[in-house]
């Protein structure tokens, strides 16, 4: 049977826990935003049985919402809360490598879409050399 801490049971991921960089925390520590109605068990469940990490500690902090001026009513208005969770583990946590935007989405297509609108608002209707080269190593990623 499966060590169980939190009272919430997860069948799939459905919880998204943000990443946030703070170099303050040690390199045993890792703080996240969570959603506000996960409570210190459910984080240590979750991140126990969805990633295999041995959690020792789990500290929460609630914000308040910012308050801030509405331009169209005049009126004070208070964004939402926020929570924040700064979890110790066992092991030392490194965070994930920076996603390589080109390849993994589609960063190439977007490129080639945003010179040919550029090109195509300038009123030339042929493709550039610039663009050829472009299209060319998009032909050659769709070909792996």
């Amino acid at each position: 049977m499966a060590q169980r801490f939190g009272n919430v049971k997860i069948y799939f991921p459905n919880i998204v826990f943000k990443i946030i960089p703070d170099a303050r925390l040690s390199k045993y520590q890792a703080a996240f935003r969570v959603p506000l109605n996960i409570n210190k068990l459910d984080i240590k469940d979750y991140l126990t049985h969805i990633y295999s990490v041995t959690v020792t500690d789990v500290r929460t902090v609630v914000f308040p919402g910012k308050l801030a001026l509405n331009r169209f009513t005049g009126r004070k208005e208070r964004s939402s809360r926020t929570k924040k969770a700064i979890v110790t583990m066992k092991e030392e946590f490194r965070y994930p490598a920076a996603p390589n935007v080109d390849a993994d989405f589609g960063g190439l297509e977007m490129k080639y879409e945003r010179m040919r609108m550029a090109n195509k608002l300038k009123g030339w209707t042929e493709p550039t050399p610039e663009m050829e080269k472009l299209h060319q190593q998009i032909m050659a990623k769709r070909a792996e």
